[in-house]
């Protein structure tokens, strides 16, 4: 996994503690992984808390699966993997707010 999440980038090299809305369009539109910013194949995987795997609504962009796993190593306090056949940009409804994800087809675990 990258060092520096792609979805943190900013335009000049710096790193935002949040997802970066630009490239959280970005990865949206472009089909462009989360955490490596390579193209997506399927499925593609979701990280986040518990609330957000309930609602299925996600701020961090989609991710590789393998780049998921490996974020969830990596990644602090209980947090949940949802794999999905795809998923729809939620924009928001006042400017300034951030983008979120929705899964639309949910792959359930055996």
């Amino acid at each position: 996994m990258t060092t520096q999440l792609f979805a943190q980038q900013r335009d000049d090299g710096t790193v935002d503690a949040g997802v970066v809305k630009k490239r959280a369009i970005q990865c949206a539109l472009s089909r462009i992984c989360g955490s490596c910013g390579k193209s997506l194949t399927w499925p593609v995987a979701f990280v986040g808390s518990a609330e957000e795997a309930a609602a299925l609504l996600f701020a961090f962009p989609p991710l590789h699966p393998s780049c998921a796993e490996e974020l969830l190593r990596d990644a602090p306090g209980e947090q949940v993997l949802v794999r999905t056949g795809g998923f729809e940009l939620v924009r928001p409804t006042r400017r300034g707010d951030p983008v979120s994800f929705r899964p639309n087809s949910v792959i359930e675990d055996d």
